[in-house]
């Protein structure tokens, strides 16, 4: 017998002949008990998976189908699970000719509280936080060896330390400021060079070791909800780390969109998915070009990948009682799957609340994402919310540029484009731009100008964290997420106490707590109906109505203190009207003789008494 014919003769055989089957990993790691998505696709990871046998040791998890796939190292099974099966552990038994394992399979009970999954919505303020730069509350977990990003606390684009037990730590501390809402950047695992910001993961059923346990982040969710914060996840569809374990054996060929060595790169033109005259490639590269080398890019349009995804987020969203999503990079994903995904969650939990990162100034094109769209579609986006970025270039427009306050009236009377403009997430500053502080260029009266303006009118505000104290960034994005002074054992202060602040930075702080509890105590203020008038003189007026609550805004964008003459109002108030002025508790008798004085770089606020407005 020829060598040639010897190795086809045992190639043949050892194909027909099974393998012994490994089990490394099943996923989702379990289900709960009366879920609206009881048909669960398990991905099951291991050898020799194939040519196998498959069943429940109850009927009431019924396997529907199995989807062997040409790696074997995979295989994809569809279950079904009773409503009315009980709470326990239970094994999948699987099997070959020459061998069999059982793996087990929790079907859990689901939490029945009533402060879980509540959503957000314009009477919250959110507080960004990225983790690695807040608050290092352990620091035994600083430190992972077999972790290829080590701890460098000096290099700005190295790990920091922050963890979740920094934020546990610091909840009462966000509450005393007012804080109704966290959003936390990605928490997952990120086994990369570059790592701290977490939008690269790893493993996607899995909190990051630095920061914690998947135990412990669902202990901060428990203990924010008791103390009335609710928790944002910031979760990311579009693409993984390059080190993430489906790269050196990918599940399918078409998991990704490209190869390692074969992808397009993303050239960011978000504006062609909705311009009808833009060439397919450019449609095609936003959707499946990477978003950067180290960042693949997940290919939502398979079957299996996209269930997979759609899995792992109401797994976090139940396992964790979240409150909502901040969606990174919404657009870059397959909109059609997006759609899908937002679905699927909002019809679980019709209360939640997601917000898509649309990084698009123009609210043409940027309010075409949220769902129930005013303009031409195949399909509907089923996204509540948007990231505010229109409204972000009006502020950058204002307090950076020196521009007209015109330019915040121009953009907000683009509202109409929008279904819902009271759901959209707006913000001075986040993780990815310039800081608040260096916004307006150090000027401490326009920084509490900006954040007036930012509570007041319509949306849901979003503060990042050091805005409250006047925290400094750079140009780049190690310098803007820089550590909160305080958070770290080598600090030499603490900014998180008062006698830690510096004068400038208890002003700030004192003064954004103060005018957080005025914005609480007037529902108008976050609830109210928006009513705006044309800019004269660098005079911006607007009302927020709510019920029988109607209160007049007045800002002024001039660094010196000046008259607004009450003549202008007498169409709109009457001499029954009281002005109620919020800062200073004074009362003022409507007169279209009398002049009120709005304080140069500052809002004058008057809640309407005995109003016929």
């Amino acid at each position: 017998m020829t060598r040639r014919v010897f190795i086809l003769i045992y190639l043949s055989i050892t194909a027909v002949i099974p393998q012994e089957i490994r089990i490394d990993k099943i996923e989702p790691p379990n289900w709960w008990v009366g879920m609206k998505w009881d048909r669960v696709q398990l991905m099951i990871y291991g050898s020799g998976l194939n040519n196998l046998e498959l069943r429940f040791n109850n009927e009431k998890i019924k396997i529907l189908d199995v989807h062997p796939v040409n790696n074997n190292s995979y295989i994809f099974v569809d279950i079904e699970i009773h409503s009315e099966i009980e709470p326990d552990i239970y094994q999948l038994k699987i099997l070959n000719p020459s061998s069999d394992i059982s793996i087990d399979f929790p079907i859990l009970l689901r939490e029945s509280s009533n402060n879980i999954h509540q959503g957000f919505d314009s009477s919250d303020i959110i507080y960004l936080i990225t983790p690695d730069r807040f608050v290092n509350g352990d620091p035994e977990n600083d430190r992972i060896e077999s972790m290829r990003d080590r701890w460098d606390p000096l290099d700005k684009l190295g790990r920091h330390g922050g963890d979740i037990q920094g934020i546990r730590d610091k909840l009462e501390y966000l509450t005393d400021l007012g804080i109704t809402a966290l959003w936390i950047n990605p928490l997952l695992e990120n086994d990369m060079d570059i790592s701290y910001h977490g939008y690269a993961a790893t493993d996607f059923y899995k909190i990051d070791p630095r920061f914690g346990t998947n135990d412990l982040y669902k202990e901060l969710v428990t203990e924010a909800h008791e103390l009335g914060l609710k928790i944002i996840m910031d979760h990311v569809a579009n693409h993984m780390g390059i080190h993430h374990p489906w790269m050196s054996n990918l599940p399918m060929d078409d998991w990704l969109n490209g190869t390692r060595v074969n992808h397009e790169n993303n050239n960011h033109e978000k504006k062609a998915l909705n311009d009808i005259y833009a060439d397919s490639l450019s449609i095609h590269n936003v959707q499946n070009g990477w978003f950067v080398d180290e960042m693949p890019d997940l290919n939502q349009k398979n079957p299996f990948l996209a269930n997979y995804i759609i899995q792992n987020t109401l797994w976090w969203i139940e396992y964790a009682g979240i409150d909502g999503i901040r969606e990174d990079t919404y657009p870059y994903a397959d909109r059609q799957f997006m759609a899908m995904w937002a679905d699927a969650i909002l019809s679980e939990y019709p209360n939640f609340n997601i917000v898509g990162e649309v990084w698009i100034h123009d609210p043409v094109f940027l309010s075409t994402y949220q769902k129930d769209s005013y303009f031409p579609k195949k399909f509907d986006s089923h996204l509540p919310s948007v990231t505010d970025f229109g409204l972000f270039e009006a502020f950058g427009r204002v307090f950076n540029r020196n521009q007209s306050i015109a330019e915040i009236h121009k953009f907000i009377s683009r509202d109409f484009l929008y279904p819902n403009p009271d759901n959209l997430v707006t913000f001075l500053d986040n993780h990815d731009v310039m800081r608040a502080i260096d916004l307006v260029q150090g000027n401490i009266q326009r920084l509490k100008m900006a954040l007036q303006v930012l509570l007041t009118t319509r949306g849901i505000p979003q503060i990042y964290y050091g805005t409250e104290i006047g925290l400094h960034g750079g140009e780049d994005h190690g310098e803007i997420r820089r550590n909160f002074p305080g958070g770290f054992p080598t600090d030499n202060r603490s900014a998180f106490e008062p006698e830690g602040r510096t004068e400038t930075e208890n002003d700030i702080w004192q003064f954004l707590k103060e005018f957080i509890a005025l914005r609480k105590s007037q529902p108008a203020l976050s609830k109210g109906k928006l009513t705006h008038y044309k800019v004269f003189n660098e005079f911006y007026m607007y009302f927020r109505t709510y019920k029988d609550e109607k209160i007049m805004i007045i800002a002024n964008n001039k660094t010196e203190n000046r008259e607004f003459e009450l003549r202008l109002l007498e169409r709109i108030l009457s001499s029954n009207n009281i002005l109620s002025d919020l800062k200073t508790g004074e009362n003022i008798t409507f007169s279209k003789d009398k002049r009120l004085v709005i304080p140069g770089y500052d809002l004058g606020i008057f809640k309407i008494v005995n109003s016929n407005f």
